[in-house]
């Protein structure tokens, strides 16, 4: 009888997971506005933060699947900023114990694509046409990502260049992403 009831158990909480799943990657998969789900996270006085951070990163691992092969971690989102961690792990090293440079560009990718996104209105779309980067130093250990953008004043503008620096502990630059974007505005001011 016990056996049956902790199975029923299991079922219910992997139909309940299930359910948020769905619920979380429909109500914020697209990431229109990852400030309102940055502060809804951060108005929840009940969750550590370092939970938050990790809900956050989760759901953007569900916007955009690719991200979710590295560990990362968002830890300051506002407008027109975003600031990042990931720590190396043995899944994105290269065989010389560094972070593999796929690594660093979805990591920086990451960062820049939630910079730029917090500035865009409702109905506004960019899409990333182009990414450079600029490997400085042998990238180890925790990392550090931020992306400052500036405010888009012209609401012409067709494209947009962006920039991510990735710093180690010791506040190196270990890579510089350039970001360029072209975008959608629909919504002219």
């Amino acid at each position: 009888m016990s056996l049956a009831l902790l199975s029923l158990t299991a079922v219910m909480i992997l139909a309940s997971l299930a359910a948020l799943t769905n619920m979380v990657t429909q109500k914020f998969g697209s990431l229109k506005n990852p400030i309102h789900i940055w502060d809804t996270l951060h108005d929840i006085d009940l969750l550590p933060i370092r939970l938050r951070g990790w809900i956050f990163s989760t759901i953007v691992g569900f916007a955009n699947p690719y991200c979710r092969s590295i560990n990362f971690r968002i830890t300051e989102l506002r407008k027109g900023k975003a600031c990042g961690v990931m720590k190396e792990t043995k899944t994105i090293s290269n065989p010389f114990r560094c972070v593999h440079a796929a690594a660093l560009v979805t990591f920086g990718e990451t960062v820049g694509s939630l910079a730029l996104f917090t500035l865009l209105e409702k109905n506004d779309r960019a899409i990333l046409t182009n990414i450079s980067a600029e490997y400085v130093k042998v990238s180890r250990g925790l990392l550090t990502a931020s992306s400052v953008v500036n405010p888009i004043k012209d609401r012409d503008a067709t494209e947009i260049t962006t920039h991510v620096l990735i710093k180690n502990t010791s506040f190196e630059t270990v890579s510089k992403l350039t970001l360029t974007w072209q975008l959608d505005l629909k919504d002219k001011q």
